[in-house]
């Protein structure tokens, strides 16, 4: 009889916190919606890499872990070769000489050319038609020459913006403020072009992927504000439980009593104790975050016969007075959703 006993309590304490597991993760607090464990992650975990292949001339930060700036030179490549491609394009752009040329040769043939014509007009016939023809074809072929010398300048411009543009490929910077997570390659080594080199990650801001059950997805709004409590396992102080959790464990507090009010009667030994719920100290202040629905995902999801709906959160992260952030991937929060007024 004692062994079956014992046995039952056994299957009755797995019963009831396999079903205290599948208790809702949402339930309401006053006007709010309370969120068990969403799931924190990064947006953006960014692969640094190089445009072209080259040698490797320095990479800042070479340590994992450092912050940088939007902007901060990453990554150069040996650009020896495109920095005297570039300064040759340079020099030709600021070559004049055949503009020059062109314009001198219009300005002959237009002096030419009007001399002539005034001559005519003193004394007619002292040149011939054909002569007249003559000079006015000079004097467009002078006008020609002046108009490709100034489009050879367009073309050596654009040449030289091209040169530019492939420079600035030797040279990477930083397209967020952000923290160095990986550091794959240094200083002397080869890459392809493509390659990466770091990885760059900003901490700034967070995603926190909700699951709420169904019933409360008409009351979900895009922008509705979400406030997020970090979990410290440990604590003296037990975190408030949600209505359906509170039911939940008065009921398995109730069925263990009379259990072990069977159990005592049956034989002389102690009883076995109440076994507590964990429980997790309120967040203090400083460790409360907000943010606010950006995206409710159309699709339902269902689980242990419960269907929730997906909820994307974004979360404005901060920094403690050393610098250090202080959401992480993986961290345990809580989250309480405050929908709007319904009108």
């Amino acid at each position: 009889m004692k062994v079956q006993t014992t046995s039952l309590l056994a299957l009755s304490l797995a019963v009831l916190i396999a079903g205290q597991l599948t208790v809702s993760a949402a339930a309401q607090d006053g006007g709010a919606i309370i969120v068990e464990k969403p799931l924190l992650e990064l947006i953006r975990r960014v692969p640094i890499s190089t445009e072209v292949a080259g040698r490797l001339l320095s990479v800042t930060p070479s340590d994992e872990g450092a912050m940088v700036k939007a902007g901060d030179e990453l990554i150069r490549l040996d650009d020896t070769v495109i920095q005297a491609q570039v300064n040759r394009a340079q020099v030709e752009l600021d070559l004049q000489t055949e503009i020059r040329f062109a314009e001198v040769s219009l300005e002959v043939a237009i002096a030419e050319q009007q001399q002539k014509l005034e001559a005519n007009e003193r004394r007619p016939g002292a040149f011939s038609p054909s002569e007249i023809r003559q000079v006015d074809l000079e004097v467009k072929k002078g006008d020609a020459s002046l108009k490709k010398a100034q489009d050879d300048k367009k073309i050596q411009q654009a040449e030289l913006q091209i040169k530019v543009a492939e420079l600035a490929q030797y040279t990477v910077r930083a397209p967020f403020d952000g923290m160095v997570t990986q550091v794959k390659m240094f200083p002397g080594q080869n890459v392809r072009s493509g390659e990466q080199v770091l990885e760059l990650t900003d901490m700034s801001v967070l995603r926190a992927q909700l699951k709420v059950r169904r019933e409360y997805l008409s009351r979900l709004f895009v922008g509705d504000p979400v406030e997020f409590r970090i979990e410290r396992p440990g604590g003296a102080r037990a975190a408030p439980l949600t209505a359906e959790r509170s039911a939940a464990n008065q009921a398995r507090s109730g069925f263990l009593n009379r259990l072990q009010q069977g159990e005592n009667e049956s034989s002389a030994e102690a009883p076995i104790a109440n076994v507590p719920a964990p429980a997790l100290a309120p967040a203090a202040e400083g460790e409360v975050f907000r943010g606010e629905i950006r995206f409710i995902d159309p699709v339902i999801d269902t689980l242990a016969s419960t269907q929730f709906v997906k909820v994307s959160v974004l979360v404005r992260n901060r920094q403690d007075k050393h610098g250090r952030y202080l959401l992480y991937q993986g961290l345990e929060v809580q989250a309480r959703i405050f929908p709007r007024d319904e009108e």
